[in-house]
């Protein structure tokens, strides 16, 4: 096993819950379809770099990337998914991170085994980024939580890692784990 630096992206479908109980059946089907189908479109048309892993969950979808492996601008790509969903409707939350991640070399990093009649599947060893993606889309979706809600959040490892400095002197957000991120925008 190795241990690795990687990028995060999380993108999650912000009122998948209003829609679903707004919308008829068929019509939510289809939206959710829709917003899947737009990052599968986004991860073809623009490829994040070699290597990358994709997960659908459902209400999001997230992706890793080893640090240094990337061919885009993390921060450009991230913007580009949630511009193209924004024109097709959708109110999202985009998280970049960046931290610590284990890998085995070589091995398929899905796989499912069964306890009894219970499929218990992995799709990941231990990743900070995508724990710290977690916690910010939780944090995103914390009615009383100040400064958050639909957007663009950057770990600030992720913006360390880019080598860039924030403009100004941003409001740190903190999500649980002691995660801290930096408001991007819309």
């Amino acid at each position: 096993m190795i241990d690795e630096n990687a990028f995060g992206f999380l993108i999650s479908y912000f009122d998948v819950e209003d829609d679903e109980y707004a919308l008829e059946r068929d019509e939510f089907v289809a939206r959710f379809t829709l917003f899947r189908r737009t990052i599968v479109e986004c991860l073809d048309a623009i490829p994040l770099g070699r290597g990358v892993r994709a997960m659908d969950i459902g209400h999001a979808v997230y992706a890793e990337v080893a640090e240094g492996d990337q061919s885009e601008d993390p921060l450009s790509w991230i913007k580009m998914v949630r511009a193209r969903l924004s024109g097709r409707g959708f109110s999202t939350v985009g998280v970049l991170t960046h931290g610590s991640r284990w890998e085995v070399e070589g091995a398929v990093p899905f796989s499912t085994e069964f306890a009894g009649d219970v499929a218990l599947t992995s799709v990941s060893r231990p990743s900070e980024p995508l724990r710290r993606a977690l916690s910010a889309d939780a944090a995103a979706r914390e009615e009383e939580a100040e400064g958050w809600g639909p957007g663009l959040y950057l770990d600030t490892e992720a913006v360390e890692a880019l080598g860039r400095t924030p403009k100004n002197a941003p409001t740190l957000l903190r999500a649980s784990g002691g995660a801290e991120f930096y408001r991007a925008g819309r």
